[in-house]
């Protein structure tokens, strides 16, 4: 065996592509890992690809360049994605999960094997230390094509989406532009969605453990790392106002998500700022007296990262008149706060609504949270 019958074997490849391909190896390891490259070692090359992690490396690479056969790139992107669960720490998945699934679902040869493979993929991130993250222009065309697999349960759709938006390993920083696309989808019907966003803003419950057999032994808190507690804070606060988009009362939600203590738990800042963005959203739809006792009630929250986000709202529509209630807050922090901010509208420092538009839709900080 040698890296040339390696890869005319197993992927079809001509004779015109394999110095292509193998040059892409060998650019894909030499640059991502210890492969020691160089004249000699390209006989060993196709040694390295027997291994899942490695052969990610190739495949991203190789379905990204003109002039391969699809069937080449089809099955690369095949193999990467047929995961072995029980494989031992070492041999641990390749990265470019979406981008190969991407690839696949944009040619139309997506399988419901794909789909098996992507969930156990995403199951292993928790587990691996090099980072996978990939480009939302990647993932949402692989979420496109995955969730039309007419083979996936209702359930397994719902358990895929929080799974996907828990990867943050794959997904990095851009939950909410994912969860915002995924809330788009024609393949996910209204009802599927509303229940994602119900779980999401009242229901903190980790996955279900017995279907899955871990890759490594992992003590309870790493295995809680897949569950919906550790969703992205900007993904919690969307599942409010998509709640109302869908179809869900938005006063109902409003008067009981701005409640103290109806969301308890991790992240149940982020449902009440959730509560503050469908207001600002809704503010024109509601009548005076009601929207300003809203927003009362959020100002008198626990949270103080909710309270400052119902006062800058309350600047936004109100003026300096609702602001200067945080002058008398609780916290200290934000009475100071309240005061330099005052101090700078009273020097001519005064905020357009984009700004404060853009000021409403910050993160909270992690110290608030």
């Amino acid at each position: 065996m040698n890296t040339t019958i390696f890869l005319q074997r197993h992927l079809d490849a001509t004779d015109e592509e394999i110095p292509r391909l193998i040059e892409m190896a060998t650019a894909a390891l030499s640059s991502s890992t210890d492969y020691p490259g160089g004249s000699g070692n390209e006989e060993r090359l196709w040694r390295y690809l027997q291994y899942p992690y490695y052969l990610g490396l190739f495949a991203q690479r190789v379905v990204a360049a003109e002039g391969i056969s699809p069937h080449v790139k089809e099955k690369l992107s095949h193999a990467v994605l047929q995961i072995n669960m029980h494989l031992e720490q070492g041999q641990e998945p390749g990265p470019g999960l979406f981008q190969l699934t991407s690839w696949l679902a944009q040619a139309g040869l997506l399988s419901h094997d794909d789909y098996l493979g992507l969930r156990k993929g995403i199951i292993w991130l928790p587990r691996l230390t090099d980072n996978y993250v990939e480009d939302a222009e990647l993932i949402m065309p692989a979420c496109d094509g995955i969730f039309r697999d007419p083979q996936i349960r209702r359930e397994q759709m719902i358990e895929l989406v929080l799974m996907i938006l828990t990867a943050k390993e794959a997904i990095g920083d851009q939950g909410r532009v994912i969860f915002d696309h995924l809330m788009q989808l024609t393949a996910l019907n209204k009802s599927l969605k509303r229940e994602v966003c119900q779980i999401v803003v009242e229901h903190a419950i980790p996955f279900p453990r017995g279907e899955y057999q871990h890759p490594i032994e992992t003590s309870a808190a790493e295995q809680d790392r897949l569950s919906i507690r550790f969703l992205p804070g900007g993904v919690r606060r969307l599942s409010v106002v998509w709640l109302a988009r869908l179809g869900k009362d938005s006063m109902e939600l409003l008067k009981r998500l701005l409640k103290p203590n109806t969301v308890r738990g991790h992240g149940g800042d982020q449902v009440a700022s959730g509560a503050l963005d469908l207001l600002d959203e809704q503010w024109q739809d509601i009548p005076e007296e009601t929207r300003l006792g809203l927003l009362r009630k959020a100002a008198d929250l626990p949270d103080t990262a909710v309270r400052k986000r119902a006062y800058i709202l309350g600047e936004k529509y109100l003026g300096l008149d609702f602001l200067r209630q945080a002058l008398d807050d609780k916290a200290k922090s934000l009475r100071e706060w309240a005061e330099d901010r005052l101090e700078r509208r009273e020097r001519g420092e005064l905020a357009t609504e984009e700004d404060l538009a853009a000021e409403l839709m910050e993160e909270l900080e992690e110290d608030d949270e």
